[in-house]
């Protein structure tokens, strides 16, 4: 975990005597793994694998895009381990809100057929959509969960992210998963969230 964003969430940590811990993800990062065998419902695992295996406690979680899924599903299924919730441009249930929707019908059987849809964002990154993607996260839908996580619960969205919509977390106005829930849309920042401006506002609420 070298990216801006966890190198400036660890040093804020270490000045204010904060325990801190980071990971990435199987099939992400330097973590082992394809990421195209993997779905939610393994990150979830790897999550809650950690957690119990360390017995940490009175947990602020924060979880960024996709982490920002697992992290919401997390504090449902375990509320009483959370102290705070925080999502960075999180994507719940992007798999059929947002990706499923984009492909057309040659792309769609593709994957259902067992293929691998490479769909290329910048020169050097490309997402990688396959069925066990899709399958393996059905269970972690937020949509679909009759859980609610009581505690504070802070989501922020950048207005210029192309990813994630800064609107696409409006709907959990409307659910009863999160009650205690405040959104922050942060101007002019993208998906990563990792502009000063960005960091310096997420700090405020840790």
């Amino acid at each position: 975990m070298n990216g801006k964003k966890s190198n400036y969430f660890r040093d804020f940590c270490y000045k204010n005597n904060y325990s801190y811990l980071c990971f990435d993800f199987r099939g992400h990062g330097r973590s082992s793994g394809k990421i195209n065998e993997f779905g939610v419902k393994d990150w979830f695992n790897d999550l809650n694998y950690i957690i119990k295996s360390l017995d940490v406690k009175n947990i602020i979680l924060i979880g960024s895009s996709l982490g920002g899924w697992v992290a919401m599903s997390y504090a449902l299924s375990f509320p009483k381990k959370i102290s705070k919730l925080i999502g960075l441009a999180p994507a719940p249930d992007f798999t059929e809100r947002l990706i499923w929707m984009s492909l057309n019908k040659p792309e769609k059987d593709l994957i259902l057929s067992g293929k691998i849809i490479e769909k290329k964002i910048s020169r050097d990154f490309s997402y990688y959509y396959s069925k066990e993607l899709f399958e393996r996260s059905k269970k972690k839908l937020i949509r679909q969960s009759k859980k609610t996580y009581k505690g504070e619960t802070i989501i922020f969205n950048g207005s210029k992210d192309l990813s994630v919509p800064f609107d696409y977390n409006n709907n959990l106005l409307n659910t009863k998963h999160f009650p205690n829930l405040t959104l922050i849309t942060l101007r002019d920042s993208d998906h990563s969230l990792s502009d000063r401006y960005s960091l310096r506002n997420i700090l405020k609420y840790i």
